[in-house]
């Protein structure tokens, strides 16, 4: 389904997320090995995603640019969709912050128990998905956790 208006809402608010880390991110100690660490790691990371919204906000006003009736258009964006999930996955992030922020779980358990939740939730909550969910939600927690700490050597919450 195509959704510019929407594309360009999500865009703009991932992107004045990311402005967000990469200020909080120039706060930060260099790693251990420059250019790669605590540091400089969130702060190219935010660059690239914002980098790469403006990619999809030009994208989105370039596709509504050839809309005839862009009124119609938003209208057809604010009918259906599914607002329970919006605030399903809302407030799963927020709970995962604030528990990376707390320290109280380390961080490849956490991220596999979130991106479970996510990719199941997204899912429709379906039993046959939820077998692939947590192979894929195991694998990227801790290979995220492996590259951060083995590679990067980002202190992450332990």
């Amino acid at each position: 389904m195509d959704r510019p208006y929407t594309e360009i809402a999500v865009a703009a608010l991932i992107a004045g997320a990311c402005v967000v880390f990469y200020i909080a991110a120039s706060g930060l100690p260099p790693g251990r090995f420059e250019p790669l660490g605590s540091g400089p790691v969130p702060k190219y990371t935010s660059a690239v995603i914002i980098v790469t919204c403006l990619f999809v906000i030009a994208r989105a006003v370039y596709r509504l640019s050839q809309t005839t009736d862009r009124l119609a258009a938003l209208r057809s964006e604010l009918v259906g969709g599914r607002p329970m999930m919006a605030i399903y996955v809302f407030a799963l992030s927020v709970a995962y912050v604030a528990v990376i922020h707390s320290r109280a779980v380390p961080f490849a358990p956490l991220t596999a128990l979130y991106l479970l939740g996510m990719i199941w939730g997204m899912e429709g909550f379906a039993l046959r998905k939820f077998l692939p969910a947590v192979v894929v939600a195991l694998i990227a927690a801790f290979g995220a956790g492996y590259v951060f700490t083995r590679v990067f050597f980002v202190d992450l919450p332990v």
